[in-house]
C-alpha cells in the first residue's frame, strides 16, 4: 500500500487549532459607517429594517429581469498566512425559493459552484424558514491562492435567480431574479473553522415549540378513497392506455395491485383487467428497453401481482409486433433515445402475428437480459430501481415462460446486491460473469447503514427506505427484511428538531449536508420516510411494525403533522401511494405504543452516531445537535470540505470549512479546472459572461482505488478518489478524528494547552498526554468543554 500523506499547507495546518480571537473583520450592512470603512458600492440593492430591528440590505432584481440580481461591494480584512473563511449573517425566518440564491466574489472571482460542489453558494433561500426568529451564520472557505500574502481583499456578495436542475437549457435550469433577495446583515473574515459572533450581537431568543393544533383529520383518508376510485374508474372505462411511458409504469401498477384491494372498485373487476392488458401493451414500443432503469419491469411486476387465471383469455389473444420485435438498442452506439410513442410502432414496415403471451414474454426477457448485462447502477437508489425492475421482469417471465426466466436464485443476486447484503459487481458479461468496476468488495450500504454513494445523501438516502420495502414485500425475503430496518436505525439519527411552516414543533430532516441536492430545509418535516415524492409516511411502520418505525410514526401523529402533509398532497398524482396509504394507515392504527422517539428529540440522551464509510457524523450534545460530512461532494480528489450544520438554541451556523486530512495515495492529482457550475460537466454557465472560478487551479490528491477495481479512471469522477483515509477537524470545542479505511490505525494531534477532554463516542474522560490513536473504520470526538 501506498503511505498516507498529509495533505494541508502549512499555514492552514497551524491557524487549525486556533480556538479564540479568530475574528479579522466586520462589515455591518445597512449601518452608514460601517459600510464607508469598508469601501461599499452596490448595484440594485436596498436598506431594510429586518429581523430584531437590525439593519441590512437586500438585493434588488435587475430591469428588465435578467437571471442576476444586485450586488453589493466591499474590502475586509484578511490573514496572509492562515486559511480565512467569510461568514453571513443572515435572518433564519427569512424563506421563499424565488429569493434566490447569494453568490460570494474574490477579487472578481466567483468563489466556489452554481450547483452542488464542495464550495457551496454563499446561501440559498427555500420554500420555508430554517430557522424561524433567530439568526443563521453561514460560512464559505475563501481560496488561499487570493488571500495568501494579502492583510485587505476585495468582496462582492451577489443575487442569483433559484436553479431547476433537471432544466436542459439555460433558461429552464436557471430562472430569473424577480424577487428581492433575503437580508444580509453583517459579513466577517475568520480563521477558525467555527464562527463565534460578538456576545454583543442581538440573537433571537429560543421559544420552546408548541404541539401544532388538531386540524385536518380522516376525513382526509375518506376523500383519498373516493379520489383512488374515480381514477381506478377512469382507467376502466377509456378505450385506450394513457400514451406516454411514464403513465404506462405508474397506471399498470395502479391496476395491478387495486385489483386485489378490497375497498377498491378495481377488486377482482374484469374491467380492471382490460385495461391492465391495454396498457401492458404499451411495453411494446421501441424504446421501452433502453430508456430507462424501469424498461419492461411494471409489466412483469403487474402480471406477478394479479397472477395468470384472470388474464389468461388476454394472453390468448393473437396480435400484431413489428417483425423487428423486441425492440432492444445497440448500447455501443450510445444513440439518443427518444420518447416511445404510437406512432414509432405504427411506422414499422411489416407486422407479424403471435399471441400476447409470447409478446410479452419476449419483452420481459429482453428487458431482463439487455438490463442486466447494461442497466445497473451503482448509487444506491438507482441500483435499486434498476435491479427491483430486473427482479420484477423476471418474475412476470416464469408466469409467462418459464424456460426463459433466470433462475429465481440468480435475479434474487441482484437484489442481494442493490441492498447490501452482497458485494455490487455491476453489468453481467456475456461470458457469465461480471465487470466488477468497482472490485469485488463494493457494499451498496455501509456497515453503519447508510447508503454508500459519494458520502452521505440526504433525500436520495431516504428513498431507498421506500424501494427497499416494496423489494421486501416483493420478495418476502427476510434477510432484506432485517436490512430494511437496519438501514431506517442509522437514517433516523438525520432529523433534526426545528417548525414548520406554522412555527409549531416539527422534526426535519439533515438535508443541508447533503451530498447530492441542494435543497433546505425540506418542507413538511421527516419522520419514517420524509417528504419525498415516493413516501407517504406509514408504509414502514404499516409493513415492519418494528419500534423505529413505529415510534417514529407515531411521534408524528403525536405532533399533528401526518394530516396537514397528507391534505397538501389531496391531488398528488401518485395513486398508487394514494391507495396504499389508506390501508398503511389503518394499520398503524391499530398498533400498541412504541416507546421509541427519533434520536435527536428533546429529552432524549446525548449521543454520536459516526458511518467512517461515508464520513458523516451525528452528535447530539445539550442543546446542541452536530451534523458533519467530511466527504462532502468530492468527487475527482480529495479536498478536505468539510459540510457542518450546527443547531443550536439561538444560532444555526451551516459551514464549508477545511480539514486536516491523510490520503493513500494513487500518486496522482486532480487540478481544479475554471468552471463555475457542474464540477461533473461544466454545467450550464451563464450566455455572454466570462467568469473565473476562484478555486482554479487547486491541485487535489486522488485516493488509490482497490486492486481490484478498474473504475473510476483517476482523472474522471466516482467512488474511493475523493474521500480521505483520515480526517481531523477542531471546531469550537470540539476535535474530530475519522479513520475511513479498513487497515491502517492514524493517529489524532492534541491541542497541547489541554491536558483533559471528554470522548463522546466511548464516553470516557481522558487524560491527554500526546496523540490519540484511531483504529479503522472508528471516530474519536474530543469535547474540551464544559
Amino acid at each position: 500500500m501506498i503511505p498516507g500523506i498529509r495533505f494541508a499547507m502549512a499555514g492552514l495546518m497551524l491557524c487549525a487549532l486556533q480556538v479564540s480571537a479568530s475574528n479579522i473583520d466586520t462589515i455591518t450592512f445597512g449601518a452608514p459607517d460601517s459600510e464607508a470603512a469598508h469601501d461599499f458600492s452596490t448595484e440594485q440593492s436596498d436598506v431594510i429594517t429586518g429581523g430584531l430591528g437590525e439593519p441590512a440590505r437586500e438585493l434588488l432584481p435587475q430591469s428588465p429581469f435578467t437571471f442576476n440580481g444586485g450586488s453589493v461591494g466591499f474590502h475586509l480584512a484578511v490573514n496572509p498566512t492562515c486559511q480565512n473563511y467569510l461568514t453571513v449573517k443572515l435572518w433564519g425566518s427569512d424563506k421563499g425559493a424565488g429569493r434566490g440564491r447569494l453568490i460570494l466574489y474574490l477579487a472578481g472571482q466567483q468563489v466556489g459552484y452554481r450547483h452542488e460542489g464542495d464550495h457551496d453558494v454563499l446561501n440559498q433561500c427555500d420554500d420555508e424558514a430554517v430557522f424561524q426568529g433567530r439568526f443563521l451564520y453561514q460560512t464559505v472557505a475563501l481560496p488561499p491562492r487570493l488571500t495568501e500574502g494579502k492583510t485587505n481583499v476585495s468582496l462582492r456578495i451577489a443575487g442569483l435567480g433559484e436553479m431547476y436542475s433537471y432544466g436542459t437549457t439555460f433558461s429552464q435550469y436557471q430562472k430569473l431574479f424577480i424577487t428581492p433577495s433575503r437580508g444580509i446583515y453583517r459579513a466577517y473574515t475568520h480563521t477558525n473553522t467555527f464562527f463565534e459572533p460578538d456576545a454583543a450581537e442581538k440573537q433571537g431568543a429560543y421559544l420552546a415549540p408548541q404541539i401544532r393544533p388538531p386540524g385536518p383529520g380522516e376525513e382526509i383518508i375518506t376523500q383519498m378513497r373516493s379520489t383512488v376510485n374515480q381514477r381506478l374508474q377512469n382507467l376502466m372505462v377509456a378505450t385506450k392506455a394513457r400514451g406516454d411511458q411514464r403513465s404506462a409504469q405508474a397506471d399498470i401498477l395502479f391496476l395491478a395491485e387495486a385489483y386485489n384491494t378490497p375497498w377498491t372498485t378495481a377488486y377482482h373487476n374484469p374491467k380492471a383487467i382490460k385495461a391492465l392488458v391495454r396498457t401492458g401493451d404499451l411495453f411494446l414500443r421501441p424504446n421501452v428497453i433502453g430508456n430507462s432503469w424501469v424498461a419492461a419491469g411494471p409489466l412483469g411486476e403487474a402480471v406477478l401481482r394479479v397472477g395468470i387465471a384472470p388474464l389468461e383469455r388476454h394472453l390468448r389473444e393473437e396480435i400484431e409486433v413489428p417483425t423487428n420485435f423486441p425492440f432492444v438498442p445497440d448500447w455501443h452506439r450510445r444513440e439518443p433515445l427518444e420518447e416511445p410513442s404510437i406512432k414509432a410502432a405504427e411506422a414499422a414496415p411489416e407486422k407479424i402475428r403471435m399471441t400476447r403471451r409470447e409478446a410479452w414474454a419476449k419483452v420481459l426477457h429482453a428487458s431482463v437480459d439487455w438490463n442486466r448485462k447494461n442497466g445497473r447502477r451503482f448509487y444506491t437508489n438507482q441500483s435499486m430501481i434498476a435491479d427491483r425492475n430486473i427482479y420484477t421482469a423476471n418474475r412476470g417471465l416464469r408466469l409467462l415462460d418459464e424456460s426463459e426466466a433466470l433462475p429465481e436464485a440468480q435475479a434474487m443476486r441482484y437484489l442481494y446486491e442493490a441492498v447490501g447484503l452482497r458485494p455490487w459487481l455491476g453489468n453481467d458479461l456475456d461470458d457469465g460473469g461480471s465487470s466488477e468496476p468497482y472490485g469485488t468488495n463494493y457494499m451498496e450500504i455501509t456497515r453503519k447503514g447508510l447508503s454508500r454513494e459519494l458520502g452521505y445523501v440526504g433525500t436520495y438516502g431516504e428513498t431507498i427506505l421506500k424501494f427497499m420495502r416494496d423489494i421486501a414485500e416483493l420478495t418476502g425475503d427476510e434477510n432484506i427484511r432485517k436490512q430494511l430496518i437496519r438501514v431506517e436505525t442509522a437514517r433516523v439519527n438525520f432529523r433534526y428538531p426545528s417548525l414548520d411552516a406554522d412555527g409549531f414543533q416539527q422534526m426535519k430532516l439533515v438535508s443541508e449536508i447533503d451530498a447530492r441536492t441542494a435543497h433546505f430545509p425540506l418542507s413538511y418535516g421527516a419522520y419514517t420516510i420524509p417528504d419525498i415524492r415516493e413516501a407517504w409516511w406509514m408504509e414502514l411502520p404499516a409493513f415492519l411494525k418494528d419500534p423505529v418505525s413505529v415510534g417514529a410514526a407515531q411521534q408524528c401523529l403525536e405532533e399533528n403533522q401526518y394530516f396537514p402533509r397528507l391534505a397538501s398532497r389531496i391531488n398528488d398524482p401518485d395513486s398508487l401511494g394514494m391507495m396504499r396509504n389508506v390501508d398503511e394507515y389503518a394499520a398503524v392504527k391499530e398498533l400498541p405504543k412504541s416507546n421509541f422517539r427519533l434520536p435527536m428529540t428533546d429529552g432524549q440522551p446525548d449521543y454520536v452516531f459516526s458511518d467512517e464509510q461515508d464520513a458523516v457524523v451525528a452528535l447530539k450534545h445539550g442543546t446542541e445537535r452536530l451534523f458533519l460530512n467530511f466527504y462532502f461532494r468530492q468527487e475527482f480528489g480529495v479536498s478536505g470540505v468539510v459540510r457542518i450544520l450546527d443547531v443550536g438554541t439561538n444560532i444555526m451556523r451551516i459551514a464549508s470549512v477545511k480539514s486536516q486530512v491523510e490520503v493513500d495515495s494513487s500518486g496522482k492529482t486532480w487540478t481544479r479546472p475554471d468552471i463555475i457550475d457542474t464540477e461533473r460537466t461544466g454545467g450550464l454557465p451563464p450566455p455572454g459572461e466570462t467568469i473565473h472560478q476562484a478555486w482554479r487551479g487547486e491541485k487535489l490528491p486522488i485516493s488509490r482505488r482497490p486492486d481490484d477495481a478498474s473504475r473510476p479512471k483517476y482523472g474522471s469522477w466516482g467512488p474511493f478518489v475523493g474521500k480521505a483515509a483520515f480526517y481531523s477537524l477542531r471546531y469550537g470545542d470540539y476535535l474530530f478524528g475519522i479513520n475511513t479505511t479498513t487497515d491502517e490505525t492514524f493517529e489524532l494531534a492534541v491541542p497541547q494547552d489541554q491536558d483533559k477532554a471528554q470522548e463522546l463516542v466511548s464516553r470516557r474522560e481522558l487524560t491527554l498526554s500526546g496523540p490519540l490513536q484511531v483504529p479503522p473504520l472508528s471516530s474519536v470526538v474530543l469535547y474540551f468543554g464544559k
